[in-house]
């Protein structure tokens, strides 16, 4: 938004700033500095992942925790008071490893302590101020931080905490508390909406986007004509949420089809089920940027994710990505996508996936195809997020409206 003043937002995330896989915080965060100052306080690193980081276990840029770099670093911008930094905190104590509530909360209060003096130093730094603090899916320090010249805060949900294994019981309550001290909630998608309807909150939805361009550009225009054997696709990671029962039967029933499933592989025994079958091919994670290449190759597109309470919270940036390519897609019924429900497959069961499959795979309509391209460039990651700053303006300034006092 070109023709507006530049907003000052301070985001506070646990998604890392670098990672194997795109993340809706950072795609959002970029999209937003092209014409406002972001401020990105990266993943909080703990000492145990100081330590993984030195020994070469886990690969992260650990020079920047202990200030063998600088902490503080330039992304994007000019010199217009607009672009995108990015911050690295020391590291902080692993709070997880905590089995008590109340040490648990103690040590988050000295880990918002610690990281809350760099991120103040930031922001003095920078000159920023009447900062739109936007905090994705960081509760735990949320609650604590005290963050200077904040005067609007957003807390962005993309999952639920009570159905992911790996967070302790504490992340619930510790995520209500946080959000009694928000303005505005923002949640990926519609079930995440609807579990956060007993919040004394607005909140509001905006699905994950694509890199339109990127895809768009790398569509395969001969596919339709190509040979005999055709390939069906699936690009993520590929863990427990695959539907291994169902690929089973729908793979040994088309044996003369192609099954390709790239990314990361989180649980092996997915890998061990299906590797086993001479029309799977898997091959390894991509870098972002090289997911349209291996997406032009495809000729349909499948999300065949098991139906539960985890995946129902799930709108998957994949979608979108086959969306802008003009696939075809094919997905299990575990989650509402109302915006592109009438331009996907949506099969139930093996029978009815291999079903929908072969109808995918003889498609051949153009029009169709470009009703999906077109559904899909309104899902461009600017778009999102000019929609997502609309919002925050849209209840910033109701906000302000109401602190105005009343002239007798």
């Amino acid at each position: 938004m070109p023709d507006k003043k530049p907003q000052h937002i301070v985001c506070l995330a646990l998604p890392a700033w670098e990672a194997e896989y795109l993340r809706s915080t950072v795609e959002l965060m970029k999209s937003l500095s092209g014409h406002n100052l972001v401020l990105y306080v990266d993943y909080a690193y703990t000492v145990s992942d100081l330590i993984k980081g030195i020994t070469g276990k886990k690969k992260f840029d650990w020079k920047r925790l202990i200030g063998l770099k600088n902490r503080l670093r330039k992304v994007s911008g000019d010199e217009s008071n607009t672009g995108l930094y990015v911050l690295s905190l020391p590291p902080l104590f692993p709070a997880f490893i905590l089995k008590s509530e109340r040490l648990f909360r103690l040590a988050n209060k000295f880990n918002s302590a610690l990281s809350g003096y760099f991120i103040n130093k930031a922001i003095s730094r920078l000159q920023m101020q009447d900062i739109i603090g936007f905090n994705s899916f960081q509760p735990f320090l949320g609650r604590y931080w005290n963050i200077s010249n904040i005067s609007f805060n957003v807390y962005y949900i993309y999952d639920d905490f009570s159905k992911v294994p790996w967070f302790n019981g504490f992340a619930v309550s510790e995520e209500r508390q946080y959000i009694a001290k928000t303005d505005l909630v923002i949640v990926t998608s519609a079930e995440l909406k609807k579990r956060q309807k007993l919040l004394n909150k607005p909140v509001e939805i905006v699905n994950n986007g694509v890199h339109f361009d990127w895809f768009f550009k790398n569509r395969n225009v001969k596919r339709f004509n190509e040979g005999y054997i055709k390939t069906v696709g699936y690009t993520g990671v590929i863990d427990n949420r695959l539907d291994v029962d169902m690929l089973e039967r729908v793979i040994e029933a088309m044996q003369n089809t192609r099954f390709l499933f790239v990314g990361k592989v989180a649980d092996q025994s997915v890998y061990n089920r299906l590797i086993k079958y001479i029309n799977v091919c898997f091959e390894p994670a991509v870098p972002a940027s090289q997911v349209p290449v291996i997406q032009s190759q495809i000729h349909v597109g499948i999300i065949p994710y098991v139906c539960n309470e985890l995946t129902a919270a799930i709108y998957p940036l994949k979608v979108n990505e086959y969306l802008a390519m003009g696939l075809p897609v094919v997905m299990t019924p575990f989650a509402s996508l109302n915006d592109c429900a009438d331009v996907v497959y949506i099969a139930n069961g093996y029978q009815n996936f291999k079903h929908c499959l072969e109808l995918a795979l003889l498609e051949n309509d153009v029009a169709l195809q470009e009703k999906r391209i077109g559904i899909a460039q309104k899902a461009d990651w600017q778009e999102r997020a000019d929609q997502l700053l609309d919002l925050i303006n849209e209840y910033k300034n109701h906000q302000s409206l109401l602190k105005k006092p009343i002239k007798a």
